[in-house]
């Protein structure tokens, strides 16, 4: 539960930055004249300027890259809960990166939501920067590495039986 919060409110963070207005007058133009009614004077008597203006983005992501971010956050978790399990059963944790972490499941937790967190990040980049078929592959290719590590994790757990 805390992964997938965690990966909803770092999607959410990113998705909030604001874009520059396509219409060629900067704010400075504005304040130079002394203030936006005068900058825009037809618009000035219906407009409320007290107010920030609000950018809605044109491009929608989709279903598909929050959905591998969910399943991505999900596998993580299944993949902690795991390995931890099969450490505390006897096992032996292949992995050399996480291999001092394995047995103590606050630290797994930590990394595996830190690993969580930069994969999203990174695509997260990608669809900013109009990447966004390297956006869905990185995710695709990420989800289906830790679809492996947990098929092997849960194969390892259940010969423990």
């Amino acid at each position: 539960m805390i992964r997938h919060t965690a990966a909803v409110a770092l999607m959410l963070m990113f998705s909030g930055i604001p874009a520059a207005a396509a219409d060629g007058i900067s704010d400075d133009a504005a304040t130079v004249t002394g203030s936006k009614a005068a900058a825009f004077p037809a618009l000035a008597a219906d407009a409320e300027w007290g107010r920030p203006a609000i950018h809605v983005p044109d491009a929608s992501r989709g279903g598909v890259l929050p959905s591998l971010y969910v399943t991505l956050a999900g596998l993580h978790a299944y993949d902690g809960y795991s390995t931890v399990s099969g450490v505390q059963r006897g096992a032996a944790e292949t992995n050399p990166v996480v291999k001092n972490v394995a047995g103590n499941p606050m630290a797994m937790i930590a990394v595996k939501a830190g690993v969580t967190a930069a994969s999203i990040f990174m695509a997260e980049r990608l669809w900013k920067q109009n990447r966004r078929s390297a956006a869905i592959a990185t995710m695709i290719a990420t989800n289906a590495l830790m679809a492996a590590v947990a098929a092997r994790n849960a194969s390892v757990l259940r010969t423990q039986r």
